[in-house]
Protein backbone atom coordinates (compact mmCIF):
# COMPACT_ATOMS: atom_id res chain seq x y z
CA UNK A 1 0.00 0.00 0.00
CA UNK A 2 1.53 3.14 -0.80
CA UNK A 3 1.97 6.43 1.48
CA UNK A 4 -1.23 7.99 -0.41
CA UNK A 5 -3.64 4.71 0.07
CA UNK A 6 -3.14 4.32 3.42
CA UNK A 7 -3.19 8.12 4.12
CA UNK A 8 -6.88 7.74 2.08
CA UNK A 9 -7.55 4.39 4.73
CA UNK A 10 -7.16 6.74 7.38
CA UNK A 11 -9.20 9.65 6.71
CA UNK A 12 -11.82 6.95 5.99
CA UNK A 13 -11.21 5.14 8.80
CA UNK A 14 -11.57 8.34 11.19
CA UNK A 15 -14.51 9.33 9.55
CA UNK A 16 -16.11 5.97 10.02
CA UNK A 17 -15.52 5.65 13.66
CA UNK A 18 -16.69 9.32 13.86
CA UNK A 19 -20.36 8.09 11.92
CA UNK A 20 -20.48 4.98 14.22
CA UNK A 21 -20.25 6.77 17.35
CA UNK A 22 -22.90 9.39 16.12
CA UNK A 23 -25.35 6.78 14.84
CA UNK A 24 -24.62 4.48 18.31
CA UNK A 25 -25.75 7.75 20.00
CA UNK A 26 -28.56 9.54 17.89
CA UNK A 27 -29.44 6.90 15.46
CA UNK A 28 -28.77 6.75 11.60
CA UNK A 29 -31.76 8.50 10.43
CA UNK A 30 -31.33 11.89 12.64
CA UNK A 31 -27.38 12.09 12.28
CA UNK A 32 -26.60 14.44 8.96
CA UNK A 33 -23.41 14.98 6.96
CA UNK A 34 -23.13 18.06 9.23
CA UNK A 35 -23.03 16.13 12.06
CA UNK A 36 -20.78 13.88 11.21
CA UNK A 37 -18.04 16.59 9.83
CA UNK A 38 -17.97 17.70 13.08
CA UNK A 39 -17.54 14.86 15.18
CA UNK A 40 -14.57 13.90 13.02
CA UNK A 41 -12.84 17.47 12.98
CA UNK A 42 -12.90 16.94 9.20
CA UNK A 43 -14.59 20.44 7.01
CA UNK A 44 -17.75 19.46 5.28
CA UNK A 45 -16.38 19.95 2.11
CA UNK A 46 -13.11 17.07 3.05
CA UNK A 47 -16.01 14.69 4.01
CA UNK A 48 -17.21 14.80 0.67
CA UNK A 49 -14.02 13.62 -0.96
CA UNK A 50 -13.86 10.69 0.94
CA UNK A 51 -17.80 9.61 0.84
CA UNK A 52 -20.02 11.12 -1.75
CA UNK A 53 -23.07 10.92 0.76
CA UNK A 54 -24.55 9.54 4.33
CA UNK A 55 -25.77 6.43 2.60
CA UNK A 56 -22.10 5.38 1.65
CA UNK A 57 -20.88 5.94 5.01
CA UNK A 58 -23.85 3.46 6.36
CA UNK A 59 -23.12 0.88 3.81
CA UNK A 60 -19.30 1.02 4.48
CA UNK A 61 -19.79 0.50 7.94
CA UNK A 62 -22.50 -2.32 7.26
CA UNK A 63 -20.22 -3.98 4.68
CA UNK A 64 -17.52 -4.16 7.47
CA UNK A 65 -19.86 -5.88 10.52
CA UNK A 66 -20.97 -8.49 7.69
CA UNK A 67 -17.46 -9.15 6.42
CA UNK A 68 -17.01 -9.43 10.31
CA UNK A 69 -20.12 -11.49 10.92
CA UNK A 70 -19.44 -13.76 8.21
CA UNK A 71 -15.97 -14.67 9.55
CA UNK A 72 -17.18 -15.25 12.88
CA UNK A 73 -19.92 -17.83 11.32
CA UNK A 74 -17.60 -19.45 9.13
CA UNK A 75 -15.09 -20.08 12.47
CA UNK A 76 -18.02 -21.35 14.31
CA UNK A 77 -19.04 -23.85 11.76
CA UNK A 78 -15.85 -25.24 10.87
CA UNK A 79 -14.12 -25.77 14.49
CA UNK A 80 -16.85 -27.63 15.45
CA UNK A 81 -17.46 -31.41 14.09
CA UNK A 82 -20.82 -31.96 16.00
CA UNK A 83 -23.70 -30.27 13.84
CA UNK A 84 -25.62 -29.30 17.45
CA UNK A 85 -22.22 -27.16 19.33
CA UNK A 86 -22.00 -25.71 15.81
CA UNK A 87 -25.72 -24.57 15.43
CA UNK A 88 -24.92 -23.37 18.98
CA UNK A 89 -21.71 -21.55 18.38
CA UNK A 90 -23.54 -19.77 15.38
CA UNK A 91 -26.12 -18.34 17.21
CA UNK A 92 -23.94 -17.20 19.79
CA UNK A 93 -21.98 -15.33 16.78
CA UNK A 94 -24.67 -13.62 15.57
CA UNK A 95 -26.43 -12.44 19.03
CA UNK A 96 -22.95 -11.23 20.21
CA UNK A 97 -22.83 -9.86 16.19
CA UNK A 98 -25.92 -6.96 17.69
CA UNK A 99 -24.75 -6.96 20.91
CA UNK A 100 -21.07 -5.48 19.84
CA UNK A 101 -22.91 -3.47 16.50
CA UNK A 102 -25.85 -1.54 17.89
CA UNK A 103 -25.96 0.21 14.76
CA UNK A 104 -26.44 -2.96 12.82
CA UNK A 105 -30.27 -2.55 13.40
CA UNK A 106 -30.46 1.40 11.73
CA UNK A 107 -27.78 0.29 8.71
CA UNK A 108 -30.78 -1.80 7.83
CA UNK A 109 -32.91 1.07 6.91
CA UNK A 110 -31.47 1.46 3.43
CA UNK A 111 -33.23 -0.90 1.03
CA UNK A 112 -31.20 -2.98 -1.02
CA UNK A 113 -32.84 -2.91 -4.62
CA UNK A 114 -32.27 -6.88 -5.24
CA UNK A 115 -34.37 -6.14 -8.55
CA UNK A 116 -31.71 -4.44 -10.14
CA UNK A 117 -28.86 -5.78 -11.78
CA UNK A 118 -26.17 -5.72 -9.71
CA UNK A 119 -23.74 -4.04 -12.03
CA UNK A 120 -26.06 -1.22 -12.16
CA UNK A 121 -25.18 -0.90 -8.46
CA UNK A 122 -22.50 0.93 -7.02
CA UNK A 123 -19.44 -1.06 -5.54
CA UNK A 124 -20.32 -1.02 -2.00
CA UNK A 125 -23.82 -2.00 -2.15
CA UNK A 126 -22.96 -4.87 -4.59
CA UNK A 127 -19.98 -5.98 -2.05
CA UNK A 128 -22.67 -5.64 0.53
CA UNK A 129 -25.03 -8.19 -1.60
CA UNK A 130 -22.24 -10.46 -2.04
CA UNK A 131 -20.82 -10.76 1.51
CA UNK A 132 -24.61 -11.44 2.12
CA UNK A 133 -25.21 -14.18 -0.37
CA UNK A 134 -22.12 -15.72 0.68
CA UNK A 135 -23.31 -15.96 4.36
CA UNK A 136 -26.37 -17.29 3.26
CA UNK A 137 -25.11 -20.21 1.03
CA UNK A 138 -22.59 -21.23 3.82
CA UNK A 139 -25.33 -21.60 6.26
CA UNK A 140 -27.59 -22.82 3.64
CA UNK A 141 -25.03 -25.59 3.29
CA UNK A 142 -24.42 -26.08 6.89
CA UNK A 143 -28.33 -27.08 7.33
CA UNK A 144 -27.49 -29.69 4.13
CA UNK A 145 -24.36 -31.04 6.64
CA UNK A 146 -27.35 -31.67 9.28
CA UNK A 147 -29.38 -33.14 7.03
CA UNK A 148 -26.82 -35.43 5.62
CA UNK A 149 -26.26 -36.48 9.38
CA UNK A 150 -29.79 -36.99 10.40
CA UNK A 151 -29.83 -34.18 12.36
CA UNK A 152 -32.08 -31.42 10.79
CA UNK A 153 -35.51 -32.22 8.88
CA UNK A 154 -34.56 -33.12 5.34
CA UNK A 155 -37.94 -31.58 4.11
CA UNK A 156 -36.74 -28.64 4.95
CA UNK A 157 -35.62 -26.35 1.94
CA UNK A 158 -32.51 -24.81 3.03
CA UNK A 159 -32.23 -21.86 0.96
CA UNK A 160 -35.99 -20.76 2.62
CA UNK A 161 -34.81 -21.67 5.76
CA UNK A 162 -32.13 -19.71 6.34
CA UNK A 163 -34.05 -16.54 5.41
CA UNK A 164 -36.76 -17.50 8.13
CA UNK A 165 -33.77 -18.38 10.50
CA UNK A 166 -32.76 -15.02 9.99
CA UNK A 167 -36.05 -13.19 10.39
CA UNK A 168 -37.07 -14.98 13.67
CA UNK A 169 -33.33 -14.42 15.39
CA UNK A 170 -32.85 -10.97 14.12
CA UNK A 171 -36.41 -10.08 15.62
CA UNK A 172 -35.71 -12.07 18.38
CA UNK A 173 -32.41 -10.10 19.46
CA UNK A 174 -34.37 -6.83 18.36
CA UNK A 175 -37.19 -7.39 20.88
CA UNK A 176 -34.66 -8.51 23.48
CA UNK A 177 -32.49 -5.10 23.24
CA UNK A 178 -35.72 -2.95 23.20
CA UNK A 179 -37.54 -4.60 26.02
CA UNK A 180 -34.34 -5.50 28.10
CA UNK A 181 -35.73 -3.97 31.29
CA UNK A 182 -39.14 -5.62 30.77
CA UNK A 183 -37.81 -9.22 30.54
CA UNK A 184 -35.82 -8.21 33.33
CA UNK A 185 -38.90 -7.32 35.43
CA UNK A 186 -40.93 -9.46 34.60
CA UNK A 187 -39.73 -12.76 33.34
CA UNK A 188 -36.37 -12.00 35.46
CA UNK A 189 -34.20 -13.03 32.27
CA UNK A 190 -30.73 -11.77 30.93
CA UNK A 191 -31.13 -10.63 27.56
CA UNK A 192 -28.60 -13.66 26.44
CA UNK A 193 -30.51 -15.91 28.31
CA UNK A 194 -33.50 -14.79 26.40
CA UNK A 195 -32.01 -15.06 23.18
CA UNK A 196 -30.52 -18.93 23.93
CA UNK A 197 -33.62 -20.00 24.66
CA UNK A 198 -35.26 -18.59 21.59
CA UNK A 199 -32.37 -20.25 19.50
CA UNK A 200 -33.48 -23.06 20.95
CA UNK A 201 -36.96 -22.75 19.86
CA UNK A 202 -35.73 -22.16 16.63
CA UNK A 203 -33.81 -25.49 16.79
CA UNK A 204 -36.23 -27.25 17.38
CA UNK A 205 -38.36 -26.21 14.36
CA UNK A 206 -35.58 -27.39 12.16
CA UNK A 207 -34.51 -30.78 13.94
CA UNK A 208 -38.30 -31.65 14.95
CA UNK A 209 -38.26 -35.47 16.67
CA UNK A 210 -34.38 -35.31 16.58
CA UNK A 211 -32.26 -35.90 20.11
CA UNK A 212 -30.23 -32.71 20.85
CA UNK A 213 -26.54 -33.83 21.15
Amino acid sequence: MSKKQALTEFHRGSILAAAERLFAAKGTEKTTMDDIARESEYSKATLYVYFQSKEEIVNAILLSSMVLLQKKIQAAVEHYGNWFQAYDAVCDAIIRFYGDNPTAYDTTIWEIPVNVDPEQMDKGMRDILQVGDATNAMLADFLRRGAAEGVVRIELPPNETVLLFWAALSGMVRMADSKNGYMGRSLSLERDVFLRHGARMLLDAITKGRTVE
